[in-house]
């Protein structure tokens, strides 16, 4: 007789406070639970950076199902409507006959149909609605929570989105969960109308020094953080002195720079021309430079506004 598997899948994805929809990625983490014979058998949990909410569920999913070794019933439970009507469908059947053209996170899809297909198991997906309030599902939903809010995560979309050279991740700089690194550079923006006048400025984490200060006569603030980190790579390279990491409470902004492209929704007009004079600079530099510098996520809900912040909210 089979096994009746449950499995609790949970995805999470942290965009910086900041976001304006600009991009949908983030710091992310799954949580998995699971249950045999109504019994609890095991979690799961992992977190990546540059990460979807979508790619984390379907990661979870994968975990799960790699978890059970010997052929089940198993009823996989989520909240993502998508990830369910496609396998329940045809959408993989369809996605599969004509090649997966145009369908985002083709690898995780490819990588979930070969898991099933090897698997032996009946699976049935279904919404967790029923199951939201569940302490399996509750349970799951804060190991994904966690897991997101960490820093230094590895990056999950594909290869060609990673900006940062193979040896940045090499470094000896230990980078702690709980506190900030204080041998480091804070850069923050201030946008008044968003888009209006905005300030960007580089700190000094230990002594709070300003390091500089600058400002254009319209952007957004995610376009000041997009140039405070790249001013701040470029002017400590520019001056040969050492930087091991650059804390931003922007991610669009970090993920920007990783990308190296700016990738706002202004429209140019007269009022803000310096400023994409100032970000197609700033995109240049990048093409054209490497360093070894981290760029991390200031964890303001651990840490607290970051030092570099203006104090105008």
């Amino acid at each position: 007789m089979k096994d009746e598997i449950q499995i609790f899948v949970c995805g999470s994805c942290v965009i910086s406070e900041n976001s304006n929809g600009e991009t949908a990625a983030g710091n992310g983490g799954y949580g998995v639970v699971i249950l045999v014979n109504e019994q609890w058998a095991n979690e799961i949990y992992g977190g990546f950076a540059n990460t979807t909410n979508a790619r984390m569920e379907m990661r979870g999913i994968a975990q799960g199902l790699l978890n059970i070794k010997n052929p089940s019933n198993v009823t996989v439970f989520l909240l993502n409507g998508n990830i369910i009507d496609t396998f329940t469908k045809g959408w993989l059947e369809n996605w599969k006959h004509n090649g997966f053209k145009k369908i985002k996170n083709i690898e995780l899809w490819k990588e979930l149909d070969k898991i099933i297909g090897e698997s032996g198991h009946n699976i049935k997906f279904e919404r967790a609605q029923s199951v939201r309030n569940s302490a399996e599902f509750l349970h799951a939903e804060q190991l994904a929570k966690t897991m997101a809010n960490k820093q230094n995560l590895p990056n999950d979309l594909p290869e060609e989105t990673m900006f940062f050279s193979a040896n940045v991740q090499n470094t000896n700089t230990e980078i702690s969960d709980n506190k900030p690194i204080m041998d480091s550079v804070c850069v923050d923006a201030s946008t008044s109308g968003n888009p209006g006048v905005t300030e960007y400025r580089a700190v000094d984490t230990q002594t709070r020094k300003v390091i500089f200060n600058y400002k254009l006569e319209e952007a957004t603030n995610n376009i000041g953080e997009f140039l405070g980190i790249v001013h701040t790579l470029a002017k400590f390279k520019n001056e040969e002195k050492p930087l091991k990491i650059i804390y931003s409470d922007s991610q669009n902004a970090i993920l920007w720079v990783r990308q190296k492209a700016c990738k706002t929704k202004l429209a140019l007009n007269v009022r803000n021309k310096k400023t994409f004079e100032v970000i197609e600079r700033a995109v240049r530099w990048l093409k054209n430079n490497d360093f070894d510098t981290k760029i991390l996520k200031w964890n303001t809900s651990l840490w607290g506004e970051i030092p570099a912040d203006y104090g105008r909210k």
